[in-house]
């Protein structure tokens, strides 16, 4: 959120996202809830975190941080382009992955990479599908993204391929792990590929009202299935 209001207030005078718009005009609103959301987090933070997994959130912290310098750095080198959707991608998943794998007391098995690798296919197919949307602007603006870096006819070729690999990923769980939690993770995730796939297959009908950008973030929220699953027992 905070990269987003940076960017609708450097472009608040020609702005031709729709999203800039709207959190431009709400950009007070959104800058008090991330300050609650801040101090909620800090009492969370020194409350209850572990002082190993607080040093590794610091370093999660300090790759942010790096993720903004070299964003800024290769935004001006004209041979070395690296699209953000990367930064994004591993940051996202180490913030939701890191902790769960520190607080395990034995090492994480095959299956358990298995749904990591599957949900960083579902992560590429949510940035790259906007990015695919979003890249005549992205062009225009000069901002690095995965399909104006990659080209629109390659990066739809590499969610195909990214969807089909999380969908043999997901029947190989089944094949070997059978209908264990970590297949029930699979079948979720392999849910949210197909939605992914409508999105980035019928633009005439998720372009109308930039309905394609709500859609792809919406999907993400299917993760909160998962909790169904954690509440049952371990197979």
């Amino acid at each position: 959120m905070g990269d987003h209001v940076l960017d609708a207030w450097k472009h608040r005078k020609k702005s031709s996202r729709e999203i800039h718009q709207f959190i431009f005009r709400q950009r007070k609103v959104l800058l008090w809830l991330m300050g609650v959301v801040t101090i909620a987090d800090i009492l969370l933070i020194f409350n209850f975190l572990e002082r190993s997994m607080l040093k590794s959130a610091l370093g999660l912290g300090g790759g942010v941080l790096l993720f903004y310098a070299l964003r800024h750095v290769f935004k001006k080198n004209r041979f070395l382009f690296i699209p953000g959707e990367l930064f994004v991608l591993l940051l996202y998943l180490a913030g939701t992955w890191m902790g769960p794998f520190l607080s395990r007391t034995v090492e994480p098995e095959s299956a358990h990479w298995m749904i990591l690798i599957m949900m960083a296919g579902v992560l590429l197919l949510n940035l790259g599908v906007i990015s695919l949307y979003d890249v005549q602007l992205d062009t225009r603006l000069g901002i690095s993204s995965l399909a104006s870096v990659l080209g629109k006819k390659r990066t739809r070729e590499l969610l195909l391929v990214t969807a089909g690999g999380i969908f043999l990923l997901a029947i190989l769980q089944f094949l070997v792990f059978g209908t264990n939690r970590t297949s029930q993770f699979a079948l979720i995730l392999s849910g949210m590929t197909i939605l992914y796939l409508m999105v980035l297959l019928a633009p005439s009908l998720f372009r109308k009202q930039d309905a394609y950008r709500l859609t792809a973030d919406a999907i993400l929220y299917m993760g909160f299935l998962s909790l169904l699953i954690a509440s049952q027992p371990a197979v």
